[in-house]
């Protein structure tokens, strides 16, 4: 009988970067994004604000994760 205690996935130092990249991009870009939806009256400028920032923490995951990726 074998031990399978062991995790099957991990988080590597790229994945762990990149995933602190995506959060940096994405409470930088929310904030300003808040503040013009606050001078927009649309109805749902909040949850467009909200999906372009998820947006460019995406792109930033995956930039930052090519070039951890690229880092001895």
């Amino acid at each position: 009988m074998t031990n399978d205690s062991e995790p099957k996935a991990r988080w590597t130092k790229d994945q762990a970067g990149a995933t602190f990249v995506a959060a940096t991009a994405f409470l930088f870009v929310s904030g300003p994004l808040q503040d013009a939806a606050n001078q927009l009256n649309w109805e749902y400028v909040h949850v467009a604000a909200a999906l372009v920032s998820l947006a460019v923490a995406f792109l930033a995951y995956r930039v930052g994760l090519r070039a951890m990726r690229k880092l001895p």
